[in-house]
């Protein structure tokens, strides 16, 4: 269960990265091994994505502009690039989903596969995968009612996500669940 949740974590955030970069003007294309985009992607969003912890330099850096300020999520923490630096490691997650959901509101975004979400004093972005919904952009405290809107928006898929640091540690103490690690490398 957890193996299929990682795979569906990884594949929805890809897939989130390819839609958000495809509404910037940035045109994203999925490999055997890797989401990669030949042109720099939007600020906060990387140049390349890791779909299998198969996935090697030569899946990756021929397909981006690799020059300084190119960011790559590893998705499984196993990538080994020459001129990178970890800039983050955090985990994915699964977050349970709570029975209901209050005060949050969904507004559209110029992609019907996400929403944006508000809810008391927080906010997060809803996105549907093929077999996950996606909680990203978090910002609160407010995990039941984040967890449960993404649900709402999308229901009958499992929430997934990542967070590192401050954001990692209160998701746990909430009840999100680990999958497996990850890196955001960067070139510096």
């Amino acid at each position: 269960m957890v193996r299929a949740l990682l795979t569906a974590a990884v594949e929805e955030n890809a897939a989130w990265c390819d839609v958000y970069c495809r509404v910037r003007g940035a045109t994203g294309v999925f490999g055997p091994r890797a989401w990669t985009s030949p042109a720099r992607t939007p600020e906060f969003y990387p140049d390349a994505v890791t779909l299998t912890p198969s996935a090697t330099a030569a899946d990756v850096l021929p397909l981006v502009d690799a020059s300084a300020g190119c960011s790559m999520k590893d998705s499984f923490a196993t990538l080994e690039l020459p001129g990178f630096l970890v800039l983050f490691e955090a985990s994915w997650l699964h977050f349970p989903v709570p029975a209901t959901v209050s005060g949050w509101t969904a507004s559209p975004s110029p992609d019907p596969s996400f929403v944006f979400l508000t809810g008391p004093g927080s906010s997060a972005i809803a996105h549907r995968g093929s077999s996950a919904a996606g909680l990203s952009n978090f910002t609160g405290d407010d995990w039941s009612g984040a967890v449960a809107a993404v649900s709402a928006a999308f229901p009958g898929l499992p929430v997934v996500g990542y967070e590192h640091g401050d954001a990692l540690s209160a998701a746990l103490a909430w009840g999100a669940e680990p999958l497996g690690p990850l890196r955001v490398l960067l070139v510096s």
